[in-house]
């Protein structure tokens, strides 16, 4: 072994041990250059293994998420196939003459629907948990891929700094072959090329890890939307419930009696008229009657049929509960507070004292009025508005201004066709935009178009009233 009692042997001269001396330096920068890209290619292939490992085990909690989803799916499809067979016994049935037969069947197939829709919803909530499941799990995996680079990084950066504290000059100097500086600087430009490839990795992981981040609230929320959209279908199930129960109380299973109950009420023509028509939003309540008044106008110049827009503007206030109680600084998208400011500045409003809706489980909140138009929204409509109602600005709590607003939503959405699918079609994209195919969400297009078909059956018999 070299040691300094070698270098000082008598029969050594003085050149030969500087010589020696020269190459014992070198021999120690080459071991501890060999050692550090041992150590590297060591670190490298031990990640290399534990990230395959990682990966295997990932990829078998892949296969038996994604094997869980496809049953939940095919389910759900079966489940779906079932829901649009009752669907359309409803159909077939709403377009049959009056019957105590009829409406109870009606109910019966209603109610029916309702309760499918309930076990779809838990199972897409199953899709969706499990789809957390597997998300979080690859947050964990990014989470430790990240640590992993960064440990590798560290210690590329020492590794940098040790060749950063020798002048090129003093390199070159301490090499017996032009080779050996070729060797080391080979050597540095694989670490400098390491340190980029460590920190474009790093970089990447962090975007997907935040990709991902965004995914999981997007799909915790959407488990609070069906939860919420699940309570509201027990709810319909129980009204069908006692409407049913009503029914056979009231005419005790008698076709004559039922007839007569259905004659009294259409004789009451007046009640229809002088029923409260409430909406949130505004501040109060009109009569029914002024309400149709109202509708009937912005139809005349829309072509979306009165009894659908009041249907809209009823369901969106029995939806709304939070209507009118949130603040715009704290519920509203910032995105809208300036076209919401906007508004309220020509229209002479205080903005903080307007009613605006509440954050719900789908997003922000701060729509406006009746109609319950975001501010970005009713300024793209504004000049629409303005040119039917007259008024300019027009106003969002302004109750003809919200129908006319509505109409014509509805219209682009193509309700002007006035068929059942059309008007069922525009009823969905109100409510939820690109949004509307979901299957979880029908039951807002099927109410709507029940309401309607009510709505319909009293303006009838007011124009009939009339015409008397």
């Amino acid at each position: 072994m070299l040691n300094k009692k070698t270098f000082e042997h008598p029969f050594l001269n003085k050149a030969t041990r500087k010589n020696l001396f020269s190459n014992k330096k070198r021999l120690r920068n080459l071991l501890a250059l060999g050692c550090f890209i041992l150590l590297f290619l060591a670190t490298g292939i031990f990640f290399k293994n534990l990230t395959l490992a990682q990966s295997e085990e990932a990829e078998l909690n892949k296969k038996g998420a994604e094997q869980l989803r496809a049953e939940l799916n095919a389910q759900i499809e079966e489940l779906t196939k079932q829901i649009e067979h009752y669907r359309g016994i409803v159909r077939e049935i709403q377009s049959q003459s009056k019957s105590l037969e009829r409406e109870i069947s009606l109910l019966d197939n209603q109610i029916k629907t309702f309760e499918l829709e309930i076990r779809r919803i838990n199972l897409v909530l199953s899709e969706i948990e499990a789809e957390i499941t597997q998300t979080q799990q690859r947050i964990k995996e990014i989470e430790q891929q990240s640590q992993d680079e960064k440990i590798v990084l560290a210690e590329l950066i020492r590794e940098i700094y040790k060749f950063d504290n020798y002048s090129l000059l003093e390199i070159i100097l301490t090499k017996e072959k032009l080779s050996d500086f070729f060797i080391e600087i080979k050597s540095l430009e694989n670490l400098q090329w390491g340190i980029k490839k460590s920190l474009n990795e790093i970089r990447a992981l962090k975007k997907e890890l935040e990709e991902k981040q965004k995914n999981l609230e997007d799909q915790k929320n959407e488990m609070i939307g069906l939860r919420a959209v699940q309570e509201t279908q027990k709810y319909s199930i129980e009204k069908k419930k006692r409407e049913r129960k009503k029914i056979l109380e009231e005419t005790r299973g008698q076709e004559y009696l039922y007839q007569r109950l259905i004659a009294s009420k259409q004789a009451d023509v007046n009640t229809i008229r002088s029923k409260l028509y409430v909406l949130q939003g505004m501040g109060g309540s009109l009569k029914f009657e002024e309400a149709l008044n109202i509708a009937e106008f912005a139809s005349s110049v829309t072509g979306v049929r009165a009894a659908l827009l009041l249907a809209i503007l009823s369901r969106e206030s029995g939806l709304g509960k939070n209507v009118g109680t949130g603040t715009w600084r704290t519920d509203m998208n910032p995105k809208d507070h300036s076209a919401y400011l906007s508004i309220c500045e020509r229209l002479g409003f205080n903005p903080d004292l307007m009613p605006v809706s509440k954050k719900a489980w789908y997003g922000w909140g701060g729509a406006m009025g009746p109609a319950q138009f975001l501010p970005r929204t009713w300024l793209a409509y504004e000049n629409r508005i303005a040119a039917i109602t007259g008024h300019n600005p027009p106003n969002p709590w302004d109750i003809t201004d919200a129908f006319v607003a509505t109409a014509l939503y509805l219209a682009n959405a193509g309700a002007g066709a006035q068929t059942y699918e059309a008007e069922w079609r525009a009823a969905m994209i109100y409510l939820a935009g690109s949004n509307w195919k979901k299957p979880y969400l029908r039951f807002y297009g099927d109410q709507v178009m029940d309401l309607a078909a009510e709505f319909q059956e009293q303006i009838n018999l007011i124009k009939q009233s009339a015409v008397k």
